[in-house]
């Protein structure tokens, strides 16, 4: 069986402060792309399956103080797929913004205290 990095012996992955707990199927936070153009926001489904959760990836325009400006585009990934993007992008010098914005409806993202 192969560990992902980043893995620990409790299914919790972390990546650079996001956090994701594979049994509670919960992935959120911003990343931002090295040239400051692109913040992608990962995020729970909320009606995705407990057992098959799925998780939104919006890609939005940046602005020059790094703030998500205008949304480009939604995908829905499986929680894996996910994951995998999330560590790929941060391979790649995305880094984790530290100010999380909340989302369309005004409530604030969370992180999962690990």
């Amino acid at each position: 069986m192969t560990t992902r990095p980043g893995a620990t012996s409790t299914g919790v992955f972390i990546f650079n402060s996001m956090s994701c707990d594979a049994g509670r199927g919960s992935l959120d936070g911003w990343l931002i792309s090295p040239e400051g153009e692109w913040c992608y926001r990962f995020h729970c489904d909320p009606k995705g399956w407990h057992r098959y959760p799925f998780i939104f990836v919006d890609k939005w325009t940046a602005m020059p103080d790094g703030s998500p400006s205008l949304m480009k585009k939604r995908s829905k990934l499986p929680l894996d797929e996910a994951l995998e993007l999330c560590g790929n992008m941060l391979l790649d010098g995305w880094k984790k913004l530290e100010t999380q914005f909340g989302d369309s409806n005004g409530s604030m993202l969370y992180e999962d205290a690990v």
